[in-house]
C-alpha cells in the first residue's frame, strides 16, 4: 500500500521516521484485556504483541517463523531519505520495537520470550495482553503488500513542508503551486512577519510529520 506523508527533515537533511512512529502506549491500546488465568492456561492460538531489542524486529520475526514455526506479523515502512547522493529508499519497522505473533500462551510463552531478538510478551501489570483478531486483520489490510507500507514523498498545494537546504534550510512553508515540468514547487514562507512566495527545487522539500496511523482511533478494550 502506498500512502502520502513523510517526516520533516532534520538538520542534516535526513528524514527521521523514529521520532514519530507509534509509541508504546498506542500499541498497548490495540490490545484487549482477558482473564489472566484463562490466558496463561490457554492452548488456543491467540495474538500477542512482542517487545523486541532495538532494530531487531526483522530478525526476531524471521527466527520465530523459522525456528518456532509461528505466524508472525511484522509490517515495514518503506520511505525515501535525502542522502548526499540523492534520494534513496529505506525500510524500517512500522512499529519500532514491536512485532505481533500468534501462539498458545500456555505452551509457547517461555519459548517465544527467550527467542533471539525478543525481550518480552507485552502485558499490563505483569499479565499478558491479547491482541484482538480484528485488530490484526485491520493492520494487515493496511499493510497488505508483503507487509510493507510505502510512504510517498509527493506534495500537493496546501501541504506543510520543510525546506532541506539552501538559504531557507529548516524553515517550514506551505505549498502554493507544484510545477512538475520544471521540477520545482512554490512555497509560502513567513519571513520576519511577512509572507513571501518563493520557488525551490521539488526534491529539496519534504512534507511535515505524518505517520500512517496518525489520527486513527485506538481500539476500545473489552
Amino acid at each position: 500500500m502506498v500512502i502520502r506523508g513523510v517526516s520533516d527533515g532534520t538538520e542534516d537533511g535526513m528524514l527521521d521516521y523514529w521520532t514519530f512512529c507509534l509509541p508504546c502506549q498506542l500499541v498497548l491500546k490495540l490490545t484487549t484485556s482477558m482473564d489472566h488465568s484463562s490466558v496463561i492456561e490457554s492452548t488456543e492460538l491467540l495474538w500477542f504483541c512482542l517487545k523486541t531489542q532495538p532494530k531487531h524486529e526483522k530478525l526476531a520475526a524471521q527466527l520465530l517463523r523459522a525456528q518456532v514455526h509461528l505466524e508472525v506479523f511484522s509490517p515495514l515502512l518503506r520511505f525515501q531519505r535525502v542522502t548526499v547522493s540523492g534520494k534513496k529508499w529505506f525500510e524500517e519497522a512500522l512499529f519500532p520495537g514491536y512485532i505481533f505473533a500468534r501462539f498458545p500462551y500456555c505452551t509457547h510463552a517461555r519459548l517465544v520470550a527467550s527467542s533471539m531478538g525478543v525481550t518480552k510478551v507485552v502485558g499490563f501489570g505483569g499479565q499478558p495482553a491479547v491482541v484482538e483478531d480484528n485488530i490484526i486483520g485491520e493492520l494487515r489490510q493496511f499493510a497488505r503488500d508483503n507487509e510493507v507500507v510505502q510512504v510517498s514523498s509527493e506534495v500537493v498545494p496546501g501541504d506543510e513542508v520543510t525546506v532541506l537546504d539552501g538559504p531557507f534550510k529548516g524553515l517550514r512553508a506551505v505549498v502554493t503551486r507544484v510545477m512538475p515540468a520544471k521540477e520545482r514547487v512554490a512555497v509560502l514562507l513567513d519571513l520576519l512577519g511577512t509572507q513571501r512566495e518563493v520557488e525551490v527545487t521539488l526534491g529539496r522539500v519534504v512534507p511535515g510529520k505524518v505517520h500512517p496511523f496518525a489520527g486513527r482511533p485506538a481500539a476500545a478494550g473489552k
